[in-house]
């Protein structure tokens, strides 16, 4: 049974006054945090501040590629896909082919599922690409100038680009988002459905989470806009185009339905988790594993107490879904907000904080 009773309601003023408070610190035109501690008597709690409801829904951005990687890993649990397979098993048409020259020689089929899940492709991140011929695509998007592209487009700008290094070449990893598209149309491949369509049949149905979908309609002002400092991006153009690996629209709750989900073995057996849990390092502070992220405070960083590691997904808009393992705490929302992306960590640190 989850409790909410009187005797918590010291930690809940105690979360809400540290998100009030982290919300001010860093000038937050609102946020929404979710907590579910696991405990012989679990506790929840949801809380926002600003121009932001605890029932917002919000584009989750990059927190939806551990939808898409609890997809992948229960097609690998049933034979379908195994990590070190070629992606041109898959996408074998000649518009994939060239993704990856190097010296005049094509690397596309050394390119692996896992290379991809890891961002160990080499291949370039689209954000780099300008689809208007000026500024980048990325660039373009934090000061406002909404754009839409094609699938096709995506694979232009990867040749156009060209690589950062042969796949699998690299000591730390080189996150693209181009990696999660191509993997998204390897799915689709083997379901042989559209990936918004799997999604809902293999996760939201069956966990009823009714209040997560993927952003299709343009004239839909449901979900929360975001900012990027003071610059409130309307981007609904741009939001459509991103598909369900990044144009998805969730809420705290429906976020902590799937999280607690993929944590107990409800989307794919336990065993996977370590599977996903192979680190490389992305820069000081974080270490991706295949679709997956961890967060552990430097050692030499000050003050000088451990920090326990917080595992999980966060997004451009500032959305997170976050689990503490040693801790058994979970944490989602956003605190809406794509200046820093150390944030959602940052928050999650507060509130650890007060355990």
């Amino acid at each position: 049974m989850i409790s909410s009773s009187e005797t918590n309601q010291g930690i809940f003023t105690a979360w809400q006054n540290r998100l009030n408070e982290f919300s001010r610190q860093n000038k937050l035109k609102g946020t929404i945090l979710s907590v579910f501690r696991e405990k012989k008597d679990p506790i929840s709690w949801t809380g926002a501040t600003g121009n932001l409801s605890r029932e917002q829904p919000y584009f989750i951005t990059s927190v939806a590629k551990l939808h898409l990687l609890a997809l992948v890993l229960k097609l690998k649990v049933r034979g379908l896909v195994n990590l070190d397979d070629p992606i041109t098993k898959f996408l074998n048409e000649d518009i994939y082919l060239g993704l990856s020259i190097v010296k005049g020689q094509d690397f596309t089929p050394k390119i692996t599922v896992g290379h991809l899940l890891s961002h160990l492709s080499g291949l370039p991140d689209y954000f780099q690409f300008s689809f208007s011929g000026e500024k980048s695509l990325r660039e373009e998007l934090f000061t406002g100038k909404d754009q839409s592209w094609r699938p096709k487009d995506l694979l232009k700008a990867i040749k156009e680009l060209g690589p950062i290094s042969k796949p699998g070449n690299r000591k730390s990893i080189a996150y693209a988002d181009t990696n999660f598209q191509l993997l998204g149309k390897i799915a689709e491949k083997i379901t042989r459905q559209d990936l918004e369509e799997a999604l809902i049949n293999f996760q939201l149905k069956p966990l009823g989470m009714n209040e997560t979908y993927v952003y299709n309609d343009v004239h839909d002002r449901t979900p929360a806009t975001f900012y990027h400092y003071e610059k409130q991006l309307e981007i609904p153009m741009a939001m459509s185009s991103f598909g369900p690996v990044g144009g998805m629209v969730s809420t705290a709750r429906d976020s902590m339905i799937f999280l607690k989900a993929f944590f107990h073995g409800q989307l794919f057996p336990l065993t996977e988790l370590d599977t996903i849990q192979q680190w490389k390092s992305m820069n000081k502070y974080l270490s991706y594993g295949l679709g997956i992220s961890r967060s552990e405070k430097p050692r030499y960083a000050l003050p000088l107490k451990a920090y326990p590691e917080i595992i999980g997904h966060t997004g451009m808009s500032g959305a997170f879904a976050l689990f503490v393992p040693e801790k058994k705490v979970f944490f989602t929302g956003t605190v809406n907000q794509s200046k820093d992306p150390y944030l959602p960590y940052k928050l999650a640190r507060k509130i650890i904080g007060t355990l």
